[in-house]
């Protein structure tokens, strides 16, 4: 596994209690909105998104301001109130997304290369939570 993430309600709130009360550092934040759409295969997306770290561990912050979270149910959004996907690292992202594929898995929208030489998908899990498969390639020096 590769972090945990979490939409929230109020974001400040958040940042200030893991920084305060954990001792994480933020050390990412940044809003998001087409990729992210694309994505979610939500057009009109738009998040602020945050990364506490302590240690190795990172915690992914999501604030939707489109579309609004929702309480969890079997048709959960990425945008959801709660704990809302569980990141894992790939080191061949397409040989993993065809496996998945084979399996039957269901995906919320069609991979998407994020950022240059960042590729991401989102998929349902056994009971609905929402997971993802990254793969971040080396990037020339």
């Amino acid at each position: 596994a590769d972090h945990v993430a979490m939409s929230v309600q109020d974001m400040e709130k958040c940042i200030a209690f893991y920084r305060d009360v954990i001792g994480m550092e933020k050390i990412f934040d940044r809003q998001f909105d087409i990729q992210m759409g694309k994505v979610l295969g939500i057009e009109g997306t738009q998040v602020r998104i945050v990364h506490m770290k302590l240690a190795d561990s990172v915690l992914e912050l999501f604030d939707y301001a489109y579309p609004k979270g929702r309480e969890p149910r079997p048709d959960r959004l990425q945008s959801d109130f709660g704990l809302i996907h569980i990141g894992f690292k790939v080191e061949d992202f397409w040989a993993t997304y065809q496996h998945l594929v084979n399996h039957g898995v269901k995906f919320l929208a069609d991979p998407v290369e994020f950022r240059p030489g960042v590729f991401l998908a989102y998929f349902y899990g056994a009971e609905y939570e929402v997971c993802e498969i990254r793969e971040i390639l080396p990037q020339p020096q």
